[in-house]
C-alpha cells in the first residue's frame, strides 16, 4: 500500500497569493488528493478530513491548495463514500476504520520531502475522526505531531447518511397518493433507490467507527487525553448541528490532563462558518500549522 512519491501534474492556476505554485502529486489512497508546493526542501505535511458529506464532495480543496501554497504537503484523505461522484447514491458513514488516518500519517512521514512532522486536520465528523485517530495512535511512526478539529464531537457518534434527510428517499408505505404531506417519518418507508441502508433498520447502537477492526459503541467518550501533542479546536457558539458544549468538554478534559490545547469560540458562528469568521478560522489554522512546523527548528538568520 505504501509507496514513494512518483510524479507531479501541474494544477490549473490558483491565485492564493502563496509563496509556491501548487502541484497535484500521486499517492496510494484511492480518490484522495495530494497537494504539494513546487519548491525545494523538506516540509511539514497535513492530513485533511472532510465531514459527513463524503469524500466525493471536494469541500476541502480550496483550503488544501492555500496550505500547499504556504509550503505544506496536504493530503485530503477520503475515508468513506470515495468513488460515488456528485450524482450517485450516497454511502452511509458506518464501519469506517479510524486507523486509515494513521496509515496516511506514516506514509507522509516516509516521503523524502517530509521533515517528519504530520498534522491531522478534520472538520465536523472529520474532526471527530481526527480526535479518535490521535487517541488511537500507538507507535511514533503513526502518531501525528498535532491535531486540528473544527466543530468536533467528544463522543463516538453513530452512523449517518445525508439521504436520511432527503424527502425523496421516503415514500408512502400505504401506496401512492395515500399519505398526506404531513405524514410522520415513522409511517413512511425507505426508498431502496437511495441505497441499502434504511435508517429505521440500521443498528444505531454502534458508532460509525472501528479502531483496529473493533467496533465501538455509540456514545463512548473519545479519550482525547491519550494524545500528547498540541491541539487546536475551533467552534461556533451558535452551532445548530453539534453544540459548542462538546468542545467545552474536550477542552476541559485536555486542560485537566495538562495537555497543550488552543480553543477558539466564535460567538456568532454556526456549524459552517462564513466570510469574516471563516477567514479568521483559516488564519488560526495556518498560524497553528506554522507554529508546529517551527518546533525545534533553528531561527532564520
Amino acid at each position: 500500500m505504501i509507496s514513494r512519491l512518483l510524479a507531479f501534474a501541474l494544477l490549473a492556476p490558483y491565485a492564493w497569493g502563496g509563496e509556491y505554485p501548487v502541484l497535484r502529486a500521486e499517492h496510494p489512497f484511492p480518490y484522495s488528493r495530494f497537494f504539494v508546493p513546487n519548491g525545494g526542501g523538506v516540509r511539514t505535511s497535513v492530513v485533511m478530513l472532510h465531514g459527513s458529506e463524503g469524500g466525493s464532495v471536494p469541500f476541502l480543496e480550496s483550503e488544501a491548495a492555500i496550505l500547499a501554497g504556504a509550503g505544506y504537503a496536504v493530503l485530503t484523505l477520503c475515508y468513506f463514500d470515495c468513488g460515488r461522484g456528485l450524482a450517485g447514491t450516497r454511502q452511509t458513514l458506518k464501519d469506517v476504520e479510524a486507523t486509515v488516518v494513521l496509515d496516511a500519517v506514516k506514509w507522509l512521514r516516509s516521503l523524502p520531502q517530509s521533515d517528519g512532522r504530520v498534522i491531522v486536520y478534520g472538520f465536523s465528523r472529520g474532526g471527530e475522526l481526527a480526535l479518535i485517530a490521535g487517541s488511537a495512535a500507538v507507535t511514533p511512526e503513526e502518531t501525528p505531531d498535532a491535531l486540528i478539529a473544527h466543530a468536533p464531537s467528544d463522543l463516538y457518534r453513530g452512523p449517518f447518511n445525508w439521504s436520511w434527510r432527503d424527502a425523496a428517499c421516503w415514500v408512502c408505505a400505504a401506496g401512492p397518493g395515500r399519505c398526506a404531506p404531513s405524514t410522520p417519518r415513522a409511517a413512511l418507508a425507505w426508498n431502496p433507490g437511495c441505497g441499502p441502508d434504511d435508517e429505521q433498520k440500521i443498528d444505531h447502537n454502534w458508532s460509525a467507527w472501528r479502531v483496529r477492526g473493533d467496533r465501538v459503541w455509540a456514545g463512548t467518550r473519545i479519550e482525547v487525553e491519550r494524545f500528547a501533542g498540541p491541539v487546536l479546536i475551533t467552534v461556533g457558539e451558535q452551532d445548530s448541528l453539534w453544540p459548542a458544549d462538546q468542545t467545552r468538554r474536550i477542552e476541559q478534559t485536555l486542560r485537566a490532563s495538562g495537555r497543550d490545547v488552543e480553543v477558539h469560540y466564535f460567538p456568532e458562528a454556526d456549524h459552517v462558518f462564513g466570510y469574516i469568521d471563516e477567514n479568521r478560522r483559516r488564519k488560526l489554522a495556518l498560524d497553528f500549522i506554522n507554529k508546529v512546523s517551527a518546533i525545534g527548528k533553528a531561527p532564520a538568520e
